[in-house]
């Protein structure tokens, strides 16, 4: 089990899933994007429920290993997803570039030193 940190108090995961969230996090984050993702999680009470996040560039995620647990959360399905959205889109093109421009760079000798 492992616990994430969010600026506004923590949850309580499965392993898998906090590494997939944080995955995730982060190529978002190289991609100046956001999305909203929804993971199983142990409340307050031991109830399993479920958390939404809104995870991407300004995401600040801490996984911390958690004390130990009766129970693992486990939802493969949920982590593989996270996962294959990470490496959807994972070349990014540079802002303002485009597919029909790469023959248009600036050279060096163009810029005054």
């Amino acid at each position: 089990m492992k616990r994430i940190f969010y600026p506004g108090g923590s949850v309580l995961t499965g392993s898998e899933l906090a590494d997939a969230v944080l995955h995730y996090a982060e190529a978002l984050s190289t991609r100046r994007e956001v999305d909203v993702i929804d993971i199983p999680v142990v409340g307050a009470t031991g109830l399993a429920g479920r958390a939404q996040f809104l995870i991407g560039s300004d995401s600040q995620l801490v996984s911390v290993t958690a004390e130990a647990s009766e129970i693992e959360l486990i939802e493969y399905g949920t982590a593989e997803l996270l996962r294959r959205k990470a490496m959807d889109r994972f070349v990014m093109t540079p802002v303002g570039m485009t597919a029909h421009d790469h023959t248009d760079f600036a050279q060096f000798d163009e810029f005054d030193y």
